[in-house]
């Protein structure tokens, strides 16, 4: 299924209702309301409409301010074909001026709408060998190699990612001759 229409179907069964409203039709988007949110729907069909988009949050909140819509409670979902890089959606969600935004790729990405949680089916993850102490391991390295490199605020270099992974390939390298010298 095209992950716009999976995109209104999710918002359909979460109580959310189509509004028309011919300025953000105009826009080639759709305006969605529940008790609660307003969601604005809107496909971005090629990578070139991606400039577009402040322009476009910008003209959205004029248009809801207009209409006495309370923007604090609205989110912009784009939904993105998959020629747009991970990169791009970064940087769409990072943007938070005039309206908050998430992009859409995958079904995936609806379970990261705050409003849609509590609807969303979550399934357990398969669990492998390692224990819950031995992940906290690796997560105590990882973690204190991101802080050491400044990695919550930065985007971290090739040179750095190759230094966090062999750090934990060695970790789990050590693990497995431990076992082994165990047996």
């Amino acid at each position: 299924m095209d992950i716009f229409n999976a995109t209104h179907n999710r918002l359909l069964e979460n109580g959310f209702d189509v509004y028309d409203v011919k300025e953000i039709e105009n826009l080639s988007a759709t305006f969605y309301k529940s008790s609660v949110n307003n969601v604005v729907l809107k496909k971005l069909h090629y990578s070139e409409e991606i400039s577009s988009i402040k322009t476009f949050t910008m003209e959205i909140r004029s248009i809801l301010l207009e209409g006495n819509e309370n923007i604090w409670n609205t989110y912009l979902l784009f939904c993105l074909g998959s020629e747009i890089d991970l990169e791009t959606n970064y940087k769409i969600e990072r943007d938070t001026k005039a309206l908050r935004k998430y992009a859409i790729c995958s079904e995936l990405d609806l379970n990261r709408v705050p409003f849609l949680d509590e609807f969303r089916l979550i399934k357990k993850p398969i669990k492998n060998e390692v224990t819950l102490n031995d992940e906290s391991e690796y997560l105590q390295e990882i973690i204190r190699l991101l802080q050491e490199s400044d990695g919550k605020q930065n985007k971290l270099s090739v040179v750095q990612l190759d230094v966090l992974i062999n750090k934990i390939i060695k970790m789990v390298e050590q693990r497995y001759e431990n076992r082994q010298s165990n047996t």
